[in-house]
């Protein structure tokens, strides 16, 4: 099934809004696909690997509750159609630092052969950085498009990270832009032939999906947490996320399965260890700074190679080594000396150490 071609916008007239003048997207085919062990009907751009999709992470582990929902967003099947794709709604993934939301994106991108455009959303991200503002060239000045702008206009998806922490301009910048159907207005895009304003055209495979710390019922005891965020963020532009993804840490037994895939040569006794380790940091009400897979990931990697000698002889660990490894994987990057603290209490108890320094 070949996708319809969209036909050119008409020439500017006096008084009738123009087109952004995007570069031309070759046709895209898209063609049904599932992702082993997840029973769940995929939709991906058949051909060789576009610029812009992010590579694939073959260890990577997903979740059927959250791959059915997202592609109910993505590619609702009550009408979406490879003929007319254009019916969609924006997604919000939530969950606590490290769960795995940025991640998920970008490996259903990588599995489904599409572009992936990442803005992480802070108080120094501007409408300008999203729609396009005048620059300069040699003897002339020229619009260069922002980055939803760009997403929009060759149908990529566009993933807006940590979307509490947005200013109020930019939440009503992103209005019409996460309206599948919205008119983005490009304020400084000069019009040609007379025409008064200039719109972006929208390819119909361009998505939108964001992620937040703060957002979600899953985060209502913590959402606080996270400085530079506004939970209580514009009610009209979260209302524009028709589908929301609450992303938990994975449960023991996914996880397990997750880090001794990327890490084969871990003993699994002390893989156990670990996760147990990181889910109890994770429910502890006195440590706020997370524990997400990767640090899991780093920790086994460390412990599982060994501690090299100057001859190059690898020695294999012990709880010394246990404790040394789990100090370079995340304690370090801890900020504060009471967390690090509690986390090493819990190595203790769970590897029943007799002392830890």
């Amino acid at each position: 099934m070949t996708t319809k071609r969209m036909p050119p916008p008409p020439a500017p007239v006096a008084g009738v809004p123009a087109v952004h003048r995007a570069p031309e997207v070759a046709d895209r085919t898209w063609v049904p696909f599932q992702i082993p062990g997840i029973d769940v009907r995929l939709w991906r751009i058949d051909g060789p690997r576009l610029d812009g999709v992010p590579s694939a992470d073959p260890c990577y582990v997903f979740r059927e509750e959250l791959v059915r929902e997202f592609a109910w967003a993505t590619w609702p099947h009550d009408r979406w159609t490879p003929e007319d794709r254009q019916h969609w709604t924006p997604c919000l993934l939530t969950g606590p630092t490290g769960s795995g939301k940025t991640s998920f994106v970008e490996q259903m991108a990588a599995r489904c052969n599409v572009p992936v455009l990442r803005v992480n959303m802070n108080v120094g991200t501007t409408v300008r950085n999203l729609k396009g503002r005048v620059g300069a060239r040699p003897g002339r000045t020229v619009f260069i498009p922002g980055v939803a702008t760009i997403a929009a206009e060759s149908g990529a998806w566009l993933l807006l990270d940590e979307l509490s922490a947005i200013t109020q301009p930019v939440a009503m910048c992103l209005m019409p832009i996460l309206e599948p159907n919205g008119a983005i207005f490009l304020e400084e895009a000069e019009p040609e032939n007379g025409s008064e304003c200039v719109y972006v055209k929208r390819h119909p495979d361009f998505r939108i999906y964001g992620t937040d710390n703060a957002l979600g019922h899953m985060m209502e005891d913590r959402r606080f947490d996270y400085l530079g965020t506004n939970p209580d963020q514009n009610l009209a532009v979260m209302a524009r996320f028709l589908s929301c993804i609450p992303v938990p840490y994975m449960d023991a037994g996914l996880e397990h399965r997750a880090v001794s895939q990327a890490v084969p040569t871990v003993d699994g006794l002390d893989l156990e260890g670990m996760i147990r380790v990181a889910d109890k940091v994770r429910k502890a009400s006195d440590i706020r700074s997370g524990f997400s897979t990767r640090l899991l990931i780093e920790w086994a990697r460390r412990f599982s190679a060994g501690r090299i000698r100057g001859n190059g002889t690898i020695e294999p660990g012990d709880d010394a080594f246990l404790v040394e490894t789990a100090r370079g994987a995340f304690l370090n990057l801890m900020g504060s000396q009471v967390e690090r603290d509690a986390v090493l209490e819990v190595i203790r108890r769970v590897y029943e150490l007799r002392e830890v320094t």
